[in-house]
Parts: C-alpha cells; sequence; structure tokens
C-alpha cells in the first residue's frame, strides 16, 4: 500500500508540474510576452481642400507578441496646394499631423496578412508662400488645430525578417475647424498609404 501510495504521490506531484510549466493562453497570445521595436517611414495621398495631398511621415513604435502595435506618428503635406477658397494663389496649405497609432495583426506569421490600425492626434494648419514667392510678401501669421481619427485596414507583407511593407486604405474623421475658408469638411475623406516597418520583430 506504501508503495502505492507513493507512486501515485509522484504521478500526481509530476502531473501538476507538467501543468503548471506550460504557457497560459490569453487574449494576446501566450503568457509569455515578447516585445520588438520597429521604425515605419510611409507616404500618404488624401484629397485636402480640393486637391490631392502628398504627406511622407515617420513613426516609431513597439510590437507585442508580433500582432499589437503601439506607436507615435508624424507626417506633414509635402505639396504645394492652394485650398479651395483661397483668393492668394502664392499661398498653399501647409499642414502638420502628431498621432498615437494603434494596429492589430491577423496572423502575423504569414507572408501576406491583414492589420487592422487606427491613427488618433492632433493636426496643425496654417498658409505659407510657394516656394517660387519665397520672398514675395507677408504670409497671413494665424494657425488653427484641430483632432483627427483614423481608422482602416491594411495589407501587410513580411519582406525579410527585419522588414514588412503595407498598403493602407483609411477614412479620416476631423472634429470643428474654422480657418479662413475651410471647415472640417474639407480635411475629411479617404487616405492612402504605403509604409515600412523596420525592425526587430
Amino acid at each position: 500500500m506504501k508503495i502505492k501510495f507513493l507512486i501515485l504521490l509522484c504521478f500526481v506531484v509530476l502531473n501538476t508540474t507538467a501543468q503548471t510549466t506550460e504557457a497560459t493562453n490569453t487574449v494576446f497570445g501566450s503568457g509569455k510576452t515578447s516585445i520588438g521595436y520597429f521604425v515605419s517611414p510611409s507616404c500618404q495621398l488624401a484629397d485636402i481642400a480640393g486637391s490631392t495631398a502628398i504627406l511622407p511621415g515617420i513613426g516609431v513604435g513597439v510590437l507585442f507578441n508580433d500582432r499589437i502595435y503601439f506607436g507615435i506618428n508624424y507626417k506633414f503635406i509635402a505639396s504645394e496646394n492652394t485650398p479651395n477658397g483661397e483668393l492668394d494663389s502664392r499661398l498653399y496649405l501647409d499642414q502638420r499631423y502628431y498621432g498615437l497609432k494603434f494596429e492589430y495583426a491577423i496572423q502575423s506569421g504569414k507572408v501576406v496578412h491583414v492589420n487592422f490600425p487606427v491613427e488618433l492626434g492632433a493636426g496643425e494648419t496654417e498658409l505659407d508662400l510657394k516656394d517660387s514667392y519665397d520672398n514675395d510678401g507677408i504670409v497671413p501669421a494665424a494657425d488653427a488645430w484641430f483632432a483627427y481619427l483614423e481608422p482602416g485596414v491594411a495589407l501587410e507583407i513580411n519582406l525579410q525578417k527585419y522588414v514588412k511593407f503595407n498598403f493602407s486604405v483609411g477614412y479620416r474623421l476631423v472634429n470643428d475647424l474654422s480657418f479662413r475658408n475651410l471647415s472640417e469638411k474639407d480635411l475629411m475623406g479617404m487616405t492612402y498609404s504605403i509604409g515600412l516597418k523596420i525592425g526587430i520583430f
């Protein structure tokens, strides 16, 4: 009986130990969290104030369990387009965007997979002289700030162990804006972006 009891006790202890060494599965993956880091150059096209604007940008962030991205982004309008309703054709719409970005990846281990990005932040808008009129007159000094939300969907491709390419489509929502002849409706609309994530994943 003692031998049987000892065998049974050993079996229980071994089984319990085996269970405690298993990873705990959660919504975000196993109990062990993996962390990666990346930089993300990008370029976006968007219809802003009646013209197609080009917005290059850069971001940095961290990646948790190869599926959840958190980062900060900066982008600006590089094209010199005079906004709708502006009478002075020497001026162009100058904007900068500062955002926090969250992104969730589905089956990120596959070469091609789908991500769902959401960017939330603040933007600054003002008018500036086009390069060809750089020394011609004084520009309006006023500027205006606005908040924006930009959800989207992205197709991402694992090009290499340290490089991912993505193409995304989003929609920019903007809160109340009053700047000369512009309103929030002039900044809202579809966005189309390409970008890279370069880092340790």
